[in-house]
């Protein structure tokens, strides 16, 4: 634990941490970095790392100037009991997400809480209210890029078909009460976890903005590479099983459509995994559900991967 202020403070950054240190120290470095200079508190819950890992963790932390709360598990319960812990922790009046490896730029916050405070000031309910915002994608084979977040529309629709709207924690900020609204994070969902709360906070009444003239505010560093095509499937089933009511007002083909990209999302994991036949399965799959979807996404990927 590094606490330097014993004040309650104005903002509660959380991160989930397991087994890269390296990762995190990027990642508290951008917090050390921001140029809104509110009272900060940085809360680490640790899920489980090895002895080696966590030792360089505490280091790290020792010596950050951050004001930092690390606590440990003893053994590693998955995403979802962490980000659980972590909401149990909260204490300040606004709240960031943060996960280990991914960085913010330097006025992210100060963007954000620009865009929060007018909105409030404009009579939007606080806790209704999540700032995201435009990030970039960094993979590993390929270059950085800017994904824009389109909050125009219908939310819930744009979540699930995931192309203009995407579900990621790390570029939200809000007040306790506007993440106490979505709930708790499903145990049961390994991964995709983001998505599922995301669609539960538009669902029970909250919007999602973004800072107005600003471009990327952060950057997520993507790999594929040790993740489970057929657990990310799973979990796109179950999160649109959990939201089906949501597909009920739309045409049927949204949902085919939602399902097709899950499809690929899949398939995509299991080439970078060298999972043959899982990729097979799940691009006959897509091809199934949706042909006109398929043959358009096989010839973009080809084109993307010409011009790379």
């Amino acid at each position: 634990m590094n606490q330097q202020s014993k004040s309650i403070p104005a903002l509660d950054v959380l991160i989930p941490h397991y087994n890269d240190p390296s990762g995190l120290a990027k990642s508290l470095a951008s917090i050390q970095n921001q140029t809104w200079f509110g009272n900060m508190r940085v809360v680490i819950v640790d899920d489980g790392s090895d002895a080696n890992a966590y030792e360089k963790v505490a280091g790290i932390v020792t010596q950050s100037s951050l004001n930092i709360v690390l606590v440990r598990s003893e053994i590693n319960r998955g995403r979802p009991v962490t980000r659980n812990a972590l909401l149990d922790m909260i204490q300040a009046p606004f709240v960031a997400w943060l996960d280990a490896g991914d960085i913010w730029y330097p006025d992210k916050l100060t963007h954000q809480f620009k865009r929060l405070f007018t909105l409030i000031a404009g009579g939007a309910r606080a806790d209704q209210i999540w700032v995201s915002c435009h990030y970039d994608w960094k993979r590993v084979d390929r270059r950085r890029h800017t994904v824009q977040q389109t909050v125009e529309g219908d939310q819930v629709k744009s979540l699930l078909a995931g192309e203009k709207l995407r579900a990621y924690l790390w570029t939200a900020l809000g007040t306790r009460e506007s993440f106490l609204r979505a709930g708790r994070f499903d145990n049961r969902l390994g991964r995709l976890q983001d998505l599922d709360y995301f669609l539960s906070f538009v669902r029970r009444g909250g919007q999602i903005f973004v800072p107005e003239d600003a471009g990327a505010q952060c950057c997520y560093f993507k790999e594929d590479v040790g993740r489970s095509a057929r657990e990310v499937g799973r979990c796109f089933a179950l999160v649109f099983e959990k939201h089906r009511p949501a597909f009920a007002v739309h045409p049927r083909a949204l949902e085919r459509t939602c399902r097709t990209n899950a499809d690929f999302v899949s398939a995509r994991i299991a080439r970078y995994n060298r999972q043959r036949f899982t990729r097979i399965y799940f691009l006959a799959r897509a091809l199934c559900r949706t042909p006109s979807l398929f043959v358009r996404r096989a010839i973009g990927s080809i084109a993307q991967r010409v011009s790379t």
